[in-house]
């Protein structure tokens, strides 16, 4: 039911691996849990959370932070603060000066504080965490604990429109870089060289977007886990970003349906909700298609530490 679909697949360069799902259903408990279980097989891995609503120290049962921890000697955790990373990006612009530059440069450095807030912010920092993460030789695989599910559509999708955008700005880059040139010479010193730095740097953002957008959607190189509960809503919701996934070719490696109710002989309520949830199970198996599935079943404790976790990630990743 899972060939190709494992997390321990063989390819040049670092795998990702993304967790999404609607909020609630254990995804960084899965992320985390698939983390260990890679780094104790010998891989070096590097498990973040794109998730504002940061938890990875929660279930590690240690401080992560946006500075990120050590978990274990193969294993580095790290939780993205777009905030703070927002504002190293843009802390150089003081707003000091003196008369109208001054003015300008401090009303500047205001608009880029409001718009480190501005939705959407955290899917850039995310995207270029992901971009990093592609280029470095320091890891064999990246697990991303992402936001809720709109968010990771945003993200996912997000090296597509941004490769289109640039796109048009390198349409016009020669009518404006005339204007500029010219402009540039009318200033004392200058030299009118200065435009063709934005076309490299245009190419070069453009190519590193291809690059992420091709790996994810490549499935040899991405395993994409989408993470539900077996109830009513959540299966609606993930047969609903199944299809948005699929539109935007993004292929889904595999369906994890979390939080089962195990079975029992002496609670009538367990059995009742064991009933619903495989009814569920059944309804997602007929809408998802041919998606591999894993099925995960509820467990009498909160799992928190790196033990409990690779119990957990064996579990999960066994062959079936």
């Amino acid at each position: 039911m899972m060939r190709n679909a494992g997390p321990d697949q063989v390819a040049a360069g670092p795998l990702l691996h993304f967790f999404s799902g609607k909020g609630g259903v254990g995804k960084t408990t899965l992320a985390a849990a698939t983390a260990v279980n890679l780094a104790r097989a010998g891989r070096r891995v590097l498990v973040t959370s794109t998730d504002p609503a940061h938890s990875l120290s929660d279930v590690f049962d240690m401080q992560v932070g946006d500075e990120g921890a050590q978990i274990e000697p193969n294993l580095t955790a790290l939780e993205v603060d777009s905030s703070a990373r927002w504002l190293a990006a843009t802390g150089t612009m003081t707003g000091k000066g003196r008369g109208k530059a001054g003015r300008i440069e401090s009303a500047m450095k205001d608009a880029l504080g409001m718009l480190g807030e501005a939705p959407g912010v955290d899917e850039f920092i995310s995207l270029e965490i992901m971009l990093e993460a592609i280029a470095t030789d320091a890891y064999d695989s990246v697990v991303f604990d992402t936001a809720p599910t709109g968010h990771t559509l945003r993200l996912l999708t997000l090296p597509g429109m941004l490769d289109g955008w640039i796109g048009k700005l390198l349409v016009f880059k020669s009518a404006f870089s005339k204007i500029g040139r010219v402009v540039r010479k009318l200033v004392p010193g200058g030299s009118g060289d200065a435009a063709g730095d934005v076309g490299r740097d245009l190419f070069s953002t453009r190519e590193r977007l291809t690059q992420a957008r091709d790996l994810i959607s490549d499935a040899s190189r991405t395993l994409f886990a989408l993470v539900t509960i077996p109830e009513a809503m959540a299966v609606l919701e993930t047969t609903r970003t199944l299809g948005e996934l699929a539109r935007h070719g993004i292929p889904v490696s595999v369906v994890i349906v979390n939080q089962i109710q195990p079975e029992s002989q002496t609670c009538p309520h367990c059995r009742a909700r064991r009933e619903i949830h495989m009814r569920e199970i059944d309804r997602l198996e007929e809408l998802a298609g041919n998606v591999p599935r894993r099925l995960v079943e509820s467990l009498p404790r909160v799992i928190r530490g790196s033990d409990e976790l690779a119990a957990l990630g064996q579990a999960l990743w066994r062959k079936i």
